[in-house]
């Protein structure tokens, strides 16, 4: 297939409710959605990034002009047998993970719908339902933590990911514990605290977390193995996992005992599937992660999380827990109490809602051969 165009919109959509991590609290949430075409056919991509440079270095309008001005030139003057080829288009492109992942999901999609086959098989994944997590932002209050946990217990979800920092971690883990002590729990840090930390972190065995996630930030894989060490927890890396390379150096150091693997972080499918069957040979298990994705992410998330190796329930649960409303067609729901399934029709599965996409759009670039 012959790229011939490439369309960028940003979407700004309103929360169901307001959600806080550790930097910052959000009431709506932006996205960068990239359209490939090929003779008359499209296929859609939705990019990770998000509007501020926290979590990565990258943002939506940085991915935005890495497309325009890097990649889309690159991604027009080739042609495409297989979506795989396109992370090798881009390898000689330093960074800018989330820019090219937009784009190489894009393909994947429209790829899935010339063949006429859903994306879940064409990554070696297989249809069936997969355990979903609820994630559970910084709160103002324990009664508000309470309040939205309990209602994400009454939804059937598997795991609760509770997003922790300095001054809210021993407290609303505590509080929990003591409400729900048997629930499935992880405690996600977002590289919150330093190596000096170490004792600190080590005394959470005492809340029996499914794992603490990202505690130090992204390149401290050496105070992060001796953190797993001293602790009955397992660990789970996050941002500190950004290649196939990454995972052999925790592999090889043991610093973790489980990977979040988020597609848009890693560069595209191509490289989280190559990350996946090396956690699987290493007997590492993986979840799939997720930024707040609307539905193009979210299912394509799915399709990534009915491969073998993910184990742990994922970041995949239902559209309405976070969006008002969706930008395709089919929502995610959940097909039984904290499950969720893939679609069966080619490539990511659903449709767009072009009038939902073009209520909240607001801006659109196109870019031609």
């Amino acid at each position: 297939m012959n790229i011939d165009t490439i369309v960028l919109r940003f979407v700004k959509i309103p929360l169901h409710r307001p959600f806080s991590n550790r930097w910052e609290r959000f009431e709506e949430w932006t996205k960068l959605i990239v359209e490939v075409q090929s003779e008359g056919r499209s296929g859609y991509g939705e990019c990770t990034a998000m509007e501020t440079p926290y979590y990565n270095y990258e943002t939506i309008e940085t991915c935005w002009l890495v497309i325009q001005r890097y990649l889309a030139p690159i991604l027009l003057d080739r042609t495409i047998d297989c979506p795989n080829q396109v992370a090798d288009f881009f390898s000689h492109i330093r960074g800018h993970y989330e820019a090219r992942a937009a784009l190489e999901c894009a393909c994947w999609d429209l790829y899935g719908r010339i063949q006429g086959v859903p994306l879940y098989q064409l990554i070696g994944g297989e249809f069936r339902p997969v355990k979903s997590g609820a994630t559970i932002g910084v709160h103002q209050s324990k009664e508000e933590l309470i309040g939205e946990l309990q209602q994400a217990l009454e939804d059937g979800y598997h795991r609760f990911k509770i997003k922790i920092k300095r001054g809210w971690d021993v407290e609303p883990l505590e509080t929990i514990r003591a409400a729900f002590p048997d629930i499935g729990l992880l405690a996600d840090a977002n590289g919150a605290y330093s190596p000096s930390d170490i004792s600190y972190l080590a005394s959470f065995d005492r809340f029996n977390l499914m794992c603490l996630e990202q505690p130090f930030p992204p390149r401290t894989l050496y105070e992060t193995a001796k953190l797993q060490a001293q602790m009955t927890t397992p660990i789970a890396l996050d941002e500190a996992v950004v290649s196939l390379e990454d995972v052999r150096q925790i592999i090889e150091l043991k610093v973790a005992r489980i990977v979040n693997l988020k597609i848009g972080r890693v560069g595209g499918i191509s490289e989280a599937l190559r990350i996946h069957d090396a956690c699987k040979e290493a007997g590492i298990p993986i979840f799939i992660g997720a930024k707040y994705e609307m539905g193009i992410g979210r299912w394509t998330n799915i399709a990534l999380a009915t491969l073998d190796n993910v184990t742990y329930p994922s970041d995949v649960s239902a559209s309405n827990r976070y969006f008002r409303q969706e930008i395709v067609n089919d929502a995610v729901e959940l097909v039984a109490p904290g499950m969720v399934q893939p679609m069966e029709q080619p490539g990511f599965g659903s449709t767009i809602c072009w009038e939902n996409l073009n209520q909240y759009m607001t801006q659109e670039a196109v870019i031609r051969r």
